[in-house]
């Protein structure tokens, strides 16, 4: 690693980017543009390096992290004193693990108590849906997204380094029905939806595809479920859509990644990711159908978590715990996200030396069945798309009624004879190994959760709290 280098990954970069630079003034802006593709392309580049040039990376950010929170809040100091955390150890990685594991019930009771803000500092702040039941407000200091993190949205190779100069002086995204206050708006337009259904107007569709052919907008963001109708509907209507689709916010089964990708005939972008802590991993393109995602090792500490609370080796599932090394304002430090998953052993066929996070969803993602058996939703998900076909379903709604029942919503594209239903039914019975009826009912609608997304599966839980 040159000192050049270094000082890219590890010093402050600010120190050549004017501090006035905001989102506001990004798009075509030379100097930055000069500034941001250096660093471009030392990231693409340390995807292969070693994990001992990584460790030396990530040590020095971790310190930095710990010294900045322990000398500017009384919070953090008391915290890591608390629980004898020794910022100047030889093993700050061992000092870390002192601190107790946190989720998103925390983060909210901590508030503005545990934010650091520096006086004139711009902050975003994101709010998560609370489709997980603890809706939270995610605040991040501007500048950390501009020199740390939006770097990542060109670190997928379907991004070639030469051509991002031209993208970055004209707007080539399209927010499809979501909106987004961060790294995304100087580049991007914003197209309503205002229910899911709207995509089945064929005028509302014109105008996307509208927008795509003649801005240019290559870049298609949205909800994986809207991508997943709006990629049906293409191909229904004979259209070729150029673009990179960026599914987020919604897994999607191997089978629906695999269409999408069939129809764009572009490698798709699948990020795991949340509002806490921005990008973790990319799914690579030798990966599609698969939940393996490299793992972004110079910005973000993973630990793999047992019930018991202690960290597990490689490949064995348990509890994805975050420590994300760029962020100041809200620190995410030893973060359970919610969801589960493991480490693999082995490495990726595409010679990145990024470890393989696999990526099992978040606990509830499963069918509650008799007994304490349980069934991946995904995987669920899976078998009746195949059944139905998928190019045959306009949209979908899972809800398990019962620890034994469960109803199984749908908008057929063309009708479905009652005897081909009844025979789904009973596959998928024998997939639960008959320990659940299931009901497959033919509807003309489906209402999305408030947040925009297509609540796929309803879980019993859920479900008992609702008037579904």
């Amino acid at each position: 690693m040159t000192k050049k280098e270094k000082e890219i990954l590890t010093g402050n970069p600010f120190d050549s980017l004017p501090q006035t630079f905001n989102f506001k003034n990004l798009l075509g802006n030379e100097v930055f543009i000069s500034w941001f593709l250096p660093r471009l392309k030392l990231i693409k580049e340390i995807q292969r390096w070693p994990q001992e040039k990584i460790n030396e990376i990530t040590e020095i950010r971790l310190r930095n992290l710990l010294e900045c929170l322990n000398n500017n809040s009384a919070f953090w100091r008391a915290r890591f004193s608390k629980y004898f955390l020794n910022i100047q150890s030889p093993d700050i990685f061992s000092e870390l693990l002192k601190l107790p594991v946190i989720n998103k019930t925390k983060l909210v009771e901590w508030g503005d108590e545990a934010l650091i803000l520096t006086e004139g500092a711009l902050i975003t702040d994101y709010y998560t849906s609370g489709t997980t039941g603890v809706p939270l407000k995610v605040r991040i200091n501007e500048a950390d997204i501009i020199r740390n993190e939006f770097v990542y949205v060109f670190e997928p190779d379907v991004f070639e380094v030469q051509n991002v100069p031209e993208l970055l002086r004209r707007k080539f995204i399209l927010l499809l029905g979501r909106k987004s206050t961060g790294q995304y708006v100087p580049y991007s337009e914003y197209f309503p939806l205002d229910t899911f259904s709207s995509l089945g107007d064929k005028k509302t569709r014109e105008k996307i595809y509208s927008k795509i052919f003649n801005d240019s907008l290559i870049y298609l963001f949205a909800y994986s479920s809207v991508i997943l109708e709006l990629m049906k509907y293409a191909r229904e209507d004979g259209v070729k859509l150029p673009v990179i689709a960026n599914l987020s916010g919604e897994g999607v089964s191997s089978e629906e990644e695999k269409f999408i990708y069939e129809t764009t005939g572009i490698p798709i972008i699948f990020s795991y990711n949340c509002k806490e802590s921005g990008k973790v991993g990319e799914k690579c393109p030798v990966n599609i159908g698969n939940n393996f995602y490299h793992i972004y090792r110079e910005r973000v500490l993973v630990e793999i978590i047992g019930d018991d609370g202690r960290q597990l080796e490689n490949d064995k599932e348990g509890g994805i715990v975050l420590t994300i090394l760029d962020r100041t304002a809200m620190p995410i430090i030893r973060y359970s996200t919610g969801d589960k998953g493991k480490i693999l052993s082995k490495l990726c066929s595409c010679g990145r030396l990024a470890p393989l996070l696999e990526l099992a969803g978040r606990k509830k993602d499963v069918i509650l069945l008799p007994g304490g058996d349980t069934f991946s939703v995904l995987l669920f998900r899976t078998l009746l798309v195949q059944e139905i076909g998928l190019a045959n379903i306009v949209k979908f709604q899972i809800i398990q009624k019962a620890a034994d029942y469960l109803q199984i919503d749908f908008i057929p594209r063309k009708k479905i004879s009652l005897e081909k239903i009844k025979i789904i039914e009973t596959i998928l019975e024998s997939t639960l190994s008959n320990k659940a009826k299931i009901n497959i009912r033919e509807v003309e609608q489906i209402e999305n959760h408030q947040s925009g997304k297509n609540r796929v599966f309803v879980t019993l839980g859920e479900y008992e709290k609702s008037d579904i």
